[in-house]
């Protein structure tokens, strides 16, 4: 009201309670720093809820599995859009040769995808602010149930008669299921942004999870040989299924008192001095605190995307067994060893937390992972390319891939959780916000580069 004095703004340690599982970082502040109305400090010592820590941990790790269950879903799904896509006579008879349609649809998906996700991760750290989460992340999942179920449908009907508008059309569905990917991944990782250190593990951690669910999905569908419109459906309405439960689990999570004692805007609004006017001057003093560890996470994904897996996919098995060589090498060695090697390395930064927030040494083996780009240009590979094999035998792309994946894993999880630790609490969800778009920039050059490395192999 008019006349009447604000609020004084104080700052004062705030010594909470920790949440089970939690620690503190050696080098972190012994007090957590709080602007907050004086009138209201009693409302900053609540305590901690003590149970519920796990359900909501467990809540946070099928979220972070359904962020790149979309990507991780249409890309192993190779053969169903080859199939789609393969040349048909007006007689109806089969020719095995490969069209326009099927050479552009993999290097067309991969840029469409990065572009987008790019894109509306960078929307999402300008403006998520203006719309409150919980709307975001309903939506964002919503959509990409309905895009799920409604590509399901169509591998049920008929597109021979028109290959060129249904493959118009799965690029439409592509871009519109990567903006609601990117809306709910950005809001996500704004949510862990304010919880203890070992939920934003759990996202991260989800995200590899996805990967190994999909990649298996592959495997079991080429042990049986299901490579028909049914067996499509069964895949693509699994994928349904777990975005339903993921839905569900969000629904749960959100009504925990664990949840609301981080996130609810009632509690939090009264005790924390909230900035409304985010403005361009708020995204660079934010950046100019977490540009190390921003830059890092670009550096790890840009180096991921340009060799994994346009490059990879290139290395042959020198093993004489066919099955192996011609059928599970690929499937097993690049996309599942990958999957999991990455999954452990994301798993092991809430346990191991070396090195230290803060350390040279993180950033030194961010930028020493450029050593892959030779040692999986020197593997096993089409003779005729100009550059020599060095590394012949399965056993050396086996240890390069763990060491890779692993490596993959571990580093961008450490990045994701100390930069939104490196701001007051108040912006932590903005600059997980600025964090993800730096992921988003990585993704998005390493997608470009990678034609260029697999052109050279």
């Amino acid at each position: 009201m008019e006349g009447e004095p604000s609020p004084r703004i104080v700052r004062v340690a705030a010594d909470l309670p920790e949440p089970i599982g939690s620690r503190r970082d050696e080098d972190s502040d012994d007090a957590m720093l709080y602007s907050v109305r004086e009138d209201r400090i009693p409302l900053i010592s609540r305590a901690v809820p003590s149970q519920q820590g796990s359900t909501v941990y467990v809540c946070f790790l099928f979220l972070g599995l359904a962020t790149l269950l979309p990507w991780n879903f249409f890309i192993t799904a190779q053969t169903y859009w080859e199939y789609k896509f393969r040349n048909v006579s007006a007689d109806g008879s089969t020719n095995e040769e490969n069209n326009y349609l099927q050479d552009l649809y993999a290097p067309m998906q991969v840029c469409f995808c990065q572009v987008t996700n790019f894109t509306f991760l960078v929307i999402n750290m300008l403006y998520s602010y203006k719309v409150p989460h919980r709307i975001r992340m309903l939506s964002s999942l919503t959509m990409m149930i309905m895009l799920f179920s409604l590509t399901a449908v169509f591998t049920q009907i008929d597109t021979d008669d028109w290959q060129i508008g249904f493959f118009a059309f799965t690029i439409v569905t592509i871009v519109l299921i990567n903006v609601s990917g990117a809306m709910f991944q950005g809001v996500l990782f704004g949510v862990a942004g304010v919880f203890p250190e070992r939920f934003m593990t759990a996202v991260m951690s989800g995200q590899a999870l996805g990967a190994v669910f999909a990649s298996v999905a592959r495997i079991v569908s080429l042990s049986v040989g299901a490579e028909n419109s049914n067996s499509a459906f069964i895949y693509f309405m699994t994928a349904v299924a777990v975005m339903i439960f993921t839905l569900g689990a969000y629904l749960y999570m959100k009504t925990t008192e664990f949840y609301r004692y981080y996130t609810d805007p009632e509690q939090l609004e009264k005790a924390i001095i909230i900035p409304r006017d985010i403005t361009q001057s708020h995204h660079l003093q934010i950046m100019k605190q977490i540009w190390p560890e921003g830059l890092s996470v670009m550096f790890v994904f840009f180096i991921s995307l340009a060799v994994y897996p346009a490059l990879c996919v290139k290395i042959d098995s020198s093993s004489d067994d066919p099955d192996w060589a011609d059928t599970y090498f690929q499937p097993v060695v690049t996309f599942l060893l990958f999957s999991i090697g990455d999954y452990l390395g994301r798993q092991s930064s809430g346990f191991i937390s070396w090195p230290r927030r803060g350390s040279r040494i993180l950033h030194v083996l961010v930028f020493g992972r450029i050593i892959f780009i030779p040692l999986f240009l020197l593997c096993n590979h089409d003779p005729k390319s100009p550059i020599p094999t060095v590394f012949d035998h399965d056993a050396y792309y086996i240890v390069f891939m763990l060491l890779f994946a692993f490596s993959n894993g571990y580093l961008s999880s450490l990045c994701m959780i100390y930069g939104p630790k490196l701001v007051s609490e108040d912006k932590a969800e903005l600059a997980s916000a600025i964090m993800i778009a730096m992921l988003g920039f990585g993704l998005m050059l390493g997608g470009i580069s990678s034609f260029a490395f697999a052109l050279i192999s």
